[in-house]
């Protein structure tokens, strides 16, 4: 499915891009057409009725979009404790960004690009501020509609001029979260390339737990965290309902039978 969508992208590319604008139609039919590849359907519908279903992120070079911002954020997601593989990257790739704006390809081709990258930063959007794998928030429940709306944040992201920092603030606002959130940050951004040796189970661990901080500032309910940073240093927690297995596997879609909904034991964090 994602190589013949790929190479319809890589098709309409050849013929030549008109104007910037794709148009109602054309988003609206992109949109229709390709609903199948979109995580999040409805929520992409809504940004662009919002925006009067224009091109949100392609553009010629002398026009100002956010697009190289929301690639980078695409990009870095593992600083996140996020998945590289969970936003397109096998469809949204640099050399058709690029025909793109300069002008090589056709209003299709645009359009189909652009609400790609709109879905890709609607799930990032999402999964910074409920996780992944909520088990209350589920993506079908959050595509349907709730009260914390990634598409209205992505529209007001684009309007403003810090829009790294606008998509940031998705994410919840605990201490122990930030701790995590900065760990994770200094072992995967820069000492990643300082030659420090990072043990992947730990980047992964780290992860497991963010993805739990993110349920608990949704929902309101605790759950087991099995490692926090304290001042810089990692504390390891037991496993003791042994879940983080089964959540690393669902994390990084190392277990194709799992599905969005995990249910795991409720249990108080522990005492710090």
């Amino acid at each position: 499915m994602i190589n013949a969508f790929r190479l319809i992208l890589i098709i309409v590319l050849l013929a030549p891009f008109q104007s910037r604008a794709a148009g109602d139609t054309t988003i609206a039919i992109a949109i229709k057409h390709n609903g199948a590849h979109l995580y999040y359907p409805h929520e992409v519908a809504r940004f662009y009725k919002q925006n009067g279903y224009q091109l949100a992120w392609i553009a010629p070079d002398t026009l100002k979009t956010h697009v190289w911002d929301a690639m980078l954020l695409l990009d870095c997601v593992r600083q996140y404790g996020l998945n590289h593989e969970d936003y397109h990257p096998n469809l949204l790739l640099y050399p058709e960004l690029h025909q793109l704006i300069d002008q090589k390809g056709t209003h299709e081709a645009a359009a189909a690009y652009d609400i790609l990258l709109t879905d890709a930063m609607i799930r990032f959007i999402n999964n910074l501020h409920y996780g992944k794998l909520n088990p209350v928030y589920t993506m079908r429940r959050i595509d349907k509609g709730v009260k914390y709306k990634a598409e209205l944040e992505l529209f007001t992201a684009l309007q403003g001029n810090d829009f790294s920092g606008a998509i940031d603030a998705a994410q919840p606002k605990s201490k122990l979260y930030i701790n995590l959130k900065d760990h994770m940050r200094l072992l995967v951004g820069q000492r990643s390339g300082d030659c420090y040796v990072i043990p992947p189970s730990l980047i992964r661990k780290m992860a497991i737990n963010m993805e739990r901080l993110r349920w608990i500032s949704t929902t309101g309910k605790n759950t087991h965290l099995t490692c926090i940073v304290r001042e810089g240093v990692v504390i390891n927690y037991k496993d003791i309902h042994h879940p983080d297995k089964q959540l690393e596997s669902a994390l990084y879609n190392e277990n194709q039978t799992l599905n969005n909904r995990l249910v795991l034991p409720e249990i108080i964090i522990q005492k710090q």
